[in-house]
């Protein structure tokens, strides 16, 4: 018989659910369609009415029903101590579930191996479910709780049902298509470095290295964030990162630069291995505006010595000279291995109005090496773009608006921490996961073709001042909203563990690669017209449905239409 204390429901993955929420607060999933070959994600919430429970229950969890195999996760609460940056928490209503700091859920962490899992009495808990199914069809999946606790003790009580819940899945005739959009979600393998305590482009380093591309990849990550140099990203004036150099220099004995490219070598077949279809050349020069040269250590005499960095004039002789050396010698060996095209190159990270003529004194230093080459870089001063500066733009999504009006050829944007307190999307730990979810309508919308982000896994403080714990800080010692540092969390064994945050992305993601398909089914105009006619106005970066059944309703409205077409031509 069932346990009648514990409640459980089976929701939508756009729930989350606080240890202190009612279950039944939370709308139920009864049933959902997706695309053949699309991961799908749904949750169960479970709630121990009984008190008197001394210690935590062990559940049998049990999935019945699915045409494929399925992963489950418990979901795992984290403490935040900075939700927003936001003066006025009003602000945020109703596009934050709160602005308290507390505990938040993101970890998505595996079960024991015997699928066990353990509910603590009193509070909400959530097991997440994963799935990609490949056959198509009308499935009934069934979702099983069994009581072992005194089995689990070494007791003899037989197991006791605690629940069952079912959800309707429908699974359409037609695949997904591959993902269009360019994603950059930049990789620190520094920090990767620096948290497991391992010497940096060890064997084991490497192995790490590969394990986090496999989740970056598999979470709609294709444009991988490449080292040359060490990142001149996030770090204080006078201090350094830990050197992480792709590319060995040496200056010979007549005073020129040679250079070696076998590390790089290495990274690129493994970023080919992962799946990683874009390489992102890290900056050449320091962020906000090229005013210093990136650091550089090369061997000289047997020795190896910081030969660039803060104390090099970013666009000046010594430093111009080594790129005019470095930079036929990087294009030629891009080239050689057939990935130049997939290739984006950097000059410096968020310039402000004030540098455009550094900027276009250091884009003249590179421009004879990258022509026909992508160069892009975060900026949000539309006359920045108008000055030639910059091929490619990638502005902030809130101020996107100026950039839409313009004929761009690639419309890239980014967001981050910077003025994210109103209404537009981000990941944050105290965001609505529709709000995270979102930018996948949005991004399709407005025909974007990359999106940029700058944490997927930083895990050291603000400026690189000193690394932190993932687990007990997601806010860089409390300078940027929780969240937006890192997506993934280091797991043991250098394996990572996912987020919640991260899996909703990845379903934004999908939404783009089903609308994609519905339009070639439909034309372009019938989907925009779907898009904001469910959404009751015009969707733009700032204004949307903040409800999570807006993008649900969206997707089956989306997926209906490619199953009435597709069987049309069938």
């Amino acid at each position: 018989m069932a346990i009648d204390k514990i409640e459980t429901r089976i929701v939508s993955s756009l729930e989350k659910a606080l240890m202190t929420d009612e279950v039944a607060s939370h709308p139920r999933l009864e049933e959902q369609s997706v695309l053949l070959g699309e991961t799908f994600d749904f949750q169960l919430l479970v709630h121990d009415h009984d008190l008197n429970q001394f210690s935590t229950r062990g559940l049998l969890v049990e999935v019945e029903g699915l045409p494929c195999e399925v992963t489950c996760r418990q979901v795992t609460n984290v403490l935040v101590d900075m939700t927003t940056n936001m003066r006025d928490p009003s602000l945020g209503t109703p596009y934050y579930i709160k602005s308290e700091s507390g505990c938040y859920p993101d970890i998505l962490e595996p079960l024991d191996e015997d699928v066990h899992y353990r509910i603590i009495p009193g509070r909400t808990m959530a097991l997440w479910f994963t799935c990609r199914p490949t056959v198509a069809g009308e499935f009934n999946v069934k979702v099983k709780l069994t009581d072992e606790t005194m089995k689990m003790s070494g007791l003899s009580d037989p197991p006791v049902l605690a629940s069952e819940d079912t959800l309707k899945l429908t699974v359409v005739d037609a695949q997904i298509p591959e993902q269009k959009l360019i994603y950059a979600q930049w990789f620190h393998a520094d920090c990767l470095a620096t948290y497991y305590n391992v010497p940096i482009l060890s064997k084991k380093h490497w192995d790490i290295i590969s394990s986090f591309m496999k989740c970056a990849v598999d979470n709609g990550i294709n444009c991988l964030l490449t080292p040359v140099f060490t990142l001149p990203l996030d770090t204080e004036i006078g201090r350094e990162r830990p050197t992480l150099q792709l590319v060995k220099v040496k200056i010979e004995e007549d005073g020129r630069y040679s250079f070696d490219f076998s590390l790089l070598k290495k990274w690129i077949r493994l970023a080919r291995k992962n799946g990683v279809k874009y390489i992102e050349i890290s900056h050449l020069f320091s962020q906000g505006g090229c005013k210093y040269a990136t650091k550089v250590v090369a061997e000289k005499d047997g020795e190896l010595r910081r030969i660039f960095g803060w104390d090099t004039p970013g666009t000046g002789e010594a430093y111009a000279e080594f790129l005019t050396q470095f930079m036929p010698e990087l294009v030629s060996f891009l080239r050689g291995m057939g990935v130049l095209e997939d290739c984006l190159f950097h000059i410096s990270d968020e310039p402000g109005g004030e540098h455009i003529e550094t900027y276009l004194k250091a884009k003249s230093i590179l421009a004879p090496f990258l022509e026909g080459c992508r160069v892009i870089d975060a900026l949000s001063k539309l006359d920045f773009y108008k000055s030639g500066a910059v091929d490619i733009p990638v502005p902030i999504t809130y101020e996107i608006e100026p950039f839409l009006a313009e004929d761009i050829p690639q419309r890239w944007c980014y967001y981050c921490c910077v003025v994210q307190f109103a209404k537009i999307s981000n990941r944050f730990l105290a965001y609505p996961s529709a709000r995270n979810r979102i930018l996948g309508i949005q991004l399709y919308k407005f025909n974007m073709t990359g999106f940029l982000h700058w944490g997927f896994n930083f895990y050291y403080s603000y400026q690189s001042r000193r690394p932190i714990n993932p687990y007990l800080t997601q806010t860089a010692e409390g300078r940027y909203p929780a969240g937006d540092c890192f997506s993934v969390y280091p797991g043991p064994d250098g394996v990572p563990y996912e987020s919640l945050r991260l899996d909703v992305f990845r379903e934004a993601l999908q939404d783009i690669s089903a609308l994609n398909l519905c339009e070639q089914l439909v034309g372009r105009d019938r989907v925009i017209e779907l898009i904001d006619s469910l959404a009751g106005q015009p969707i733009t970066f700032k204004e949307y449905p903040a409800e999570a059944d807006y993008i649900l309703k969206l997707r089956e409205a989306v997926n209906a239409l490619i199953a009435e077409n597709v069987k049309k031509t069938k």
